[in-house]
């Protein structure tokens, strides 16, 4: 019997161990993907927001400025941060919503 116990042991241990790395291996890839989606939105922001503040500030200060301020506002930036925020947010939920379906084998 304590050979029995010994095996049932070790055999659930390894299949343990066997699962959890499988499903860290999915978890990490897309963890991995989102974050490098997410770091290239984050750039392109601060790019953006790099190249178009002291346009802003020059154009602003003429008559044209505040017909420009109408179409495209200082605020763009912060807008498209909000929503790459968002879009990150609503992708980890989605990972999450998929890993619990991974382990409850829904």
């Amino acid at each position: 019997m304590p050979i029995f116990a010994a095996f049932i042991g070790t055999f659930f241990t390894g299949l343990t161990g066997f699962l959890s790395t499988l499903f860290v291996a999915k978890v990490a890839g897309r963890l991995a993907a989102i974050a490098a989606i997410t770091a290239l939105g984050v750039a392109l922001l601060l790019l953006f927001n790099s190249a178009v503040a002291p346009l802003a500030s020059a154009v602003f200060s003429t008559p044209y400025g505040q017909l420009l301020g109408l179409v495209f506002p200082p605020v763009a930036g912060s807008c498209m941060a909000a929503i790459t925020a968002l879009w990150a947010a609503c992708m980890l939920y989605r990972l999450q919503v998929q890993a619990i379906k991974i382990t409850a084998n829904v």
